[in-house]
């Protein structure tokens, strides 16, 4: 998930810089550091982030695990599709202490740095190196929720919801009956066409569309479901949680899309 992060530079420590190689193009992806917190930077912007102290955002990260409380039922298992440095599995392992979350990233690399720096061991996610693609294809799990924060390698690559004509149909069959789906999205001041195309290709499949927009950053979520609360119930569960969640997630907004138009 990228995010544009102002940052004065002479209060921040680059110590690693990686290349990314996808279809014979290459990507670097740096780790900088600023006091204690780390994010790992990509030609886009900031795609994971970690701070020991500092759960929540403000960005499209947060949005990504509000969606979860969209949910009516409860929830045993999370599937992320684009780990990256765990920001998103921290934030759920934080909201649903004994679910079990399987997280796939493409880059060895990147969890290698996410153990090393972005304390990954603490967070009991399973994890499996391959093209998420790839994964949903080949597993036979199914999962209460599923949260696609893929973006590829090559700059600026569509995203298989908005490629792959299978796409949503793949991803219920390996949704549990009620489940959710959460795709993470350039919003509409970013590009319209993804937001659009993507609620296209959703409603086809799932009956109920909601979107979740976080305070800061060029991103939304779409997430999809057969089952799902309102955003006024999704508000009212949020005020439920404990303080410190319901501080660092009341900045996201929900809202219902009319999948009939």
């Amino acid at each position: 998930m990228y995010n544009n992060f102002m940052v004065k530079k002479n209060f921040q420590r680059e110590f690693f810089q990686s290349e990314r190689e996808h279809d014979s193009k290459t990507e670097i992806v740096h780790l900088i550091q600023r006091g204690k917190s780390m994010r790992l930077q990509a030609p886009e912007g900031t795609f994971s982030y970690y701070h020991p102290n500092n759960l929540f955002t403000g960005f499209g990260w947060d949005a990504q695990t509000a969606s979860l409380l969209l949910l009516k039922h409860p929830i045993r298992s999370i599937l992320i599709l684009g780990l990256g440095g765990g920001t998103i599995a921290r934030q759920c392992r934080a909201l649903f202490p004994y679910i079990k979350i399987v997280g796939v990233e493409i880059d060895q690399r990147i969890i290698e740095i996410a153990y090393e720096h972005f304390n990954l061991n603490s967070l009991n996610v399973e994890v499996n190196i391959m093209p998420g693609q790839t994964y949903l294809r080949q597993t036979r799990c199914t999962f209460d929720a599923i949260i696609d924060d893929m973006w590829l390698p090559e700059p600026y690559s569509p995203k298989p919801v908005l490629t792959e004509s299978d796409w949503a149909l793949l991803v219920r069959s390996r949704l549990k009956a009620l489940g959710i789906y959460g795709v993470n999205l350039y919003n509409r001041q970013e590009n319209r066409i993804e937001v659009t195309t993507a609620i296209k290709r959703l409603k086809a499949t799932f009956p109920l569309l909601r979107e979740i927009r976080p305070r800061l950053g060029s991103t939304t979520v779409i997430a999809a479901g057969s089952v799902l609360h309102t955003p006024q119930e999704a508000r009212i569960k949020l005020r439920h949680l404990s303080k410190p969640i319901f501080a660092g997630l009341k900045h996201v907004r929900f809202f219902t899309i009319n999948t009939m138009l």
